[in-house]
């Protein structure tokens, strides 16, 4: 029977005198042992660059495929535009009027031009703080759910402006045939001129997280609280016609604004100011 042997040294000296078969394990060196750790936290770093460096290039798939995206939808809204600008009657335009048409949402990525002009230089490495800024702004940038939310209620609402003021300039129109003629002349501009966007909606600067963007609609008078009730009361019909979703709308005195609001997650809030330019003399 083998006898009980405790340490390594007690089973070395049994193996020089007793038994030379007995298999005893090697104890490493310390040179031995540090070659060992080199080369364990060699291929780890190894394992690490090869990750990162996977996870990089998926991040210029996705960025080149958002910029992409972002430049299509670009293309497409101004498209839009210039199709909605050429069936709209005088009188009533969507922001200020000649080319070039509004930005998207948050308007193109620097780096991006439409049409670049002459040779393209070739495009240096992306730094260690080139990564960290694109990944911040990642962090920063509304989601694609965001996006189609705000763009949605925005296109929606600027629409239902342009059938209110329709509306009511067929009722100044009916209101005219009542009148003299000498008043005539009085009434027959609209009295709602167009909307714009601004704020972070038309500077492009939205933020994840941002749920109220503001829009201005352009009164040809001062406006006032009748002005504004009616169009407060003529929006939900309008709303409507252009889509099936609800829409809750409050009236805010005070600042001269509607507030319209989407019952569906995610729930944005459109902020309508009403202005005039004759408010610019006083």
């Amino acid at each position: 029977a083998l006898p009980i042997l405790k340490g390594r040294r007690h089973r070395l000296q049994y193996k020089k005198k007793v038994n030379p078969e007995l298999q005893v394990e090697v104890k490493p060196s310390i040179r031995a042992r540090k070659i060992q750790e080199e080369k364990m936290r060699k291929q780890m770093q190894k394992e690490e660059y090869w990750r990162r460096r996977e996870e990089e290039e998926r991040w210029r798939m996705e960025m080149r495929r958002y910029e992409e995206d972002m430049y299509w939808r670009r293309m497409e809204e101004e498209q839009h535009h210039w199709d909605d600008r050429r069936r709209m009657p005088d009188g009533f335009h969507h922001g200020p009027p000649g080319p070039p048409g509004p930005p998207g949402l948050l308007g193109v990525r620097p780096g991006m031009p439409l049409q670049p002009q002459g040779p393209v230089p070739p495009r240096r490495p992306d730094s260690s703080d080139d990564r960290y800024v694109m990944t911040k702004h990642a962090a920063i940038y509304p989601t694609e759910e965001e996006l189609q939310a705000v763009q949605k209620i925005v296109s929606i609402t600027e629409r239902a402006l342009k059938l209110v003021s329709d509306s009511m300039t067929e009722q100044d129109k009916n209101k005219s045939k009542e009148v003299d003629d000498d008043k005539k002349e009085l009434i027959k501009d609209r009295a709602l001129k167009g909307v714009l966007r601004v704020g972070v909606l038309a500077k492009g600067l939205l933020l994840r997280g941002d749920r109220n963007v503001n829009l201005v609609l352009l009164c040809a008078e001062k406006p006032t609280k009748e002005l504004l009730c009616n169009i407060a009361e003529y929006l939900p019909k309008h709303l409507a016609v252009i889509s099936p979703e609800k829409y809750e709308i409050k009236c805010d005195v005070p600042e001269a604004a509607i507030l319209l609001s989407s019952c569906v997650e995610p729930k944005m809030q459109v902020t309508i100011t009403l202005t005039s330019p004759d408010r610019k003399s006083t």
